[in-house]
């Protein structure tokens, strides 16, 4: 299985200065395209497999709700009910984030008899200068959520315990995972066992705003194995002739697109061998498909401003036709900031929006329809004073994942959710706001994490240092969004992408 990654950035400089490392890697800041956004679609989102909360910022709906909580079956996992306490270092509380608010619940529960206590950190550089300190002042916290710099870079300075002999990930548990954890083992051990395979990039659309000009819903292209890079670029030339203001591609840089080629531009083995496939002609091939969107007028320059977020994009959705990013943030924030303004008193609750997404386009010269996924997961730092309280979380989000009855009820609760009301407050009494998925973008959402229907890429380009970051930016975004030539950009990087390499070999 190939792959390709999240680019969540930090900095492990402190970790460096204070000897803790295993190698001699330099720090690593935020990666930033020339499209104007991140290569994983978010500045600083908590989780690009986290629904972002609704875009209100009113206080007042954090209030108490009659929301009920959720059971979970322990067949495969029986918790001894002293899982005592641990530390989370996050940017977000797991209490409220979405991602992890009902296993909160349950860990912190007498099934679990674990408490969490969360210590705030930034994101970005900070956060890792913050768990690298913290690591070297032997005041380890026991969680830490997977980041795109963990792999190879954390693991190379040694920043993480191995959970080898701590879970038995050969369970049928942890069995339908395999080939995931085998792709992050690094140099003979394994540090990170994600519980879930997740969509990365999508092409995030308004149906409603494409069928009004009339074209073709992408939708219908997917359902018939017609969704190419051909009739990709055909309804951007539609599109932006319909009006000069229109804009067609606006989001991610050529990662997306090189993805469904199946090469990712830098690829880690389990066993430490690195490979430097700038010059691989199926990224050539990929990236001067790019350059010809530019060519011809079709992706974002920069014409709303250097940032596009999933709330800017909604509100400008009649005039932008695609925003490639994450689609379950996108589409939740996008729902959110049309009906979701601050205020319960004005928003449209129990229906879905006009937003939609489709995978990126089958490269037509592949065998396989690939794209990037990314994965989700919990890690242990170095140093960790409850490693028994950590791998009870690690292997309690893994039971919510496979636990048959919440799937059996997940898609009737995204699509028909039920009414959730105020119970404390100035609103109380009043609905709160809930996302509720269109059955059919839910169905294409849910396609997007099947191995069945998708082979999947996962890239590690951002995953070793503030150098090879920026040129990453630089080879993926540029041809795309600046319109420079790829021929000669990679003849001038691969060099350099290869003396950064050899000092994790």
């Amino acid at each position: 299985m190939l792959r390709t990654k999240k680019i969540l950035a930090g900095v492990l400089a402190v970790a460096a200065a204070l000897s803790i490392t295993a190698c001699d890697s330099e720090p690593v800041s935020t990666p930033n395209g020339n499209s104007g956004v991140n290569s994983n679609g978010t500045p600083n989102a908590p989780s690009t497999s986290s629904t972002t909360p609704a875009t209100t910022i009113d206080p007042d709906e954090l209030a108490a709700t009659d929301a009920e909580n959720k059971d979970v079956n322990s067949d495969f996992f029986t918790p001894d009910g002293n899982s005592g306490k641990i530390v989370w270092l996050g940017y977000y509380d797991l209490m409220t984030d979405g991602s992890a608010s009902e296993q909160y619940k349950v860990f912190t529960s007498d099934v679990y008899g674990g408490e969490i206590e969360y210590v705030s950190s930034p994101s970005n550089e900070g956060y890792f200068e913050k768990l690298g300190t913290l690591i070297a002042s032997d005041d380890s916290p026991d969680i830490v959520r997977y980041e795109w710099l963990s792999y190879p870079m954390g693991m190379s300075k040694n920043m993480y315990e191995s959970v080898d002999g701590l879970i038995d990930f050969t369970t049928p548990l942890w069995s339908d995972m395999s080939d995931i954890i085998e792709d992050f083992a690094y140099k003979g051990k394994h540090y990170y066992l994600p519980y879930r395979i997740t969509t990365n990039f999508a092409l995030n659309y308004n149906r409603r705003a494409v069928v009004d000009a009339g074209l073709t819903d992408p939708y219908d292209l997917y359902l018939t194995n017609n969704w190419t890079w051909d009739t990709f670029r055909e309804l951007l030339i539609e599109w932006c002739n319909l009006d000069d203001q229109n804009i067609g591609y606006c989001g991610t840089g050529g990662m997306s697109f090189i993805a469904t080629t199946g090469t990712p531009l830098i690829d880690v083995q389990a066993d430490g061998t690195i490979l430097n496939n700038v010059s691989n002609a199926n990224i050539t091939r990929a990236m001067e498909f790019c350059s010809g969107l530019y060519r011809d007028g079709l992706t974002y320059q920069k014409e709303l401003g250097d940032w596009v977020d999933p709330t800017l994009w909604a509100k400008n959705s009649e005039q932008i036709l695609f925003l490639g990013m994450n689609p379950e943030w996108t589409y939740s924030a996008a729902a959110g900031a049309i009906q979701n303004p601050t205020g319960v008193e004005n928003d449209i609750c129990n229906t879905p929006s006009d937003f939609a997404f489709v995978p990126f386009p089958r490269d037509p010269s592949a065998d396989e329809y690939c794209i990037a996924y990314d994965s989700f997961g919990y890690m242990i730092p170095k140093g960790a004073k409850n490693i028994k309280g950590a791998v009870d979380w690690i292997q309690l989000n893994r039971v919510f994942q496979t636990d048959e009855a919440l799937h059996a009820t997940a898609r009737e609760d995204a699509i028909n959710p039920e009414p959730v009301y105020y119970t404390a407050g100035k609103y109380e009494g009043m609905q709160k706001w809930a996302l509720v998925w269109d059955e059919r973008v839910y169905d294409v959402w849910q396609d997007m994490m099947d191995p069945t229907k998708f082979s999947y890429v996962f890239d590690d380009c951002y995953g070793f240092n503030a150098e090879l970051t920026t040129i990453a930016d630089t080879v993926l975004d540029t041809p795309l969004f600046d319109g420079a030539s790829f021929s000669q950009i990679s003849a001038e990087n691969a060099p350099l992408m290869d003396a950064i390499i050899d000092e994790y070999r």
